[in-house]
């Protein structure tokens, strides 16, 4: 059913349960993992920066994608990984689970209260929107 999983991280406690989900399911029916990052600094914002600072933060984009790669690893499952740069992070993922062919996108959620606003991250409920494949999020601990 699940031949391709794409999940997406953001270095989060649970985005590794994110990882944790996906390669559970990847598993369970013999597919292939794809991990990735999305991160874009706007244009407007790139006259003002640094190009050092520009490359510490990517340098932290590649260190978020080797920690869950690891993640998916003590899984025992062995992932691709991938730092998307182009583009909102939901329209990059989107867009990489159609190159994929993605069957599956997984992303963690914010477990908040009612009081604390939105119960998923602007990112993850846009991704749920907007993909054309099934999306599974996984919440917190």
């Amino acid at each position: 059913m699940f031949e391709r999983i794409l999940v997406a991280v953001d270095g989060s406690t649970n985005s590794d349960r994110a990882v944790e989900a996906a390669a559970e399911v990847a598993r369970a029916h013999g597919s292939t993992l794809s991990i990735c990052h999305a991160f874009h600094i706007p244009d407007h914002y790139k006259v003002d920066l640094a190009d050092e600072l520009e490359e510490a933060l990517e340098g932290d984009a590649e260190k978020i994608l080797s920690h869950a790669a690891g993640v998916a690893e003590k899984a025992t499952v062995t992932a691709e990984t991938r730092l998307l740069k182009k583009g909102h992070p939901t329209e990059a993922i989107v867009a990489y689970a159609g190159e994929l062919g993605a069957d599956l996108i997984v992303v963690g959620v914010r477990g908040r209260t009612p009081d604390q606003g939105r119960a998923m991250g602007r990112v993850s409920a846009a991704v749920a929107e907007q993909a054309s494949c099934s999306v599974l999020l996984v919440r917190g601990r």
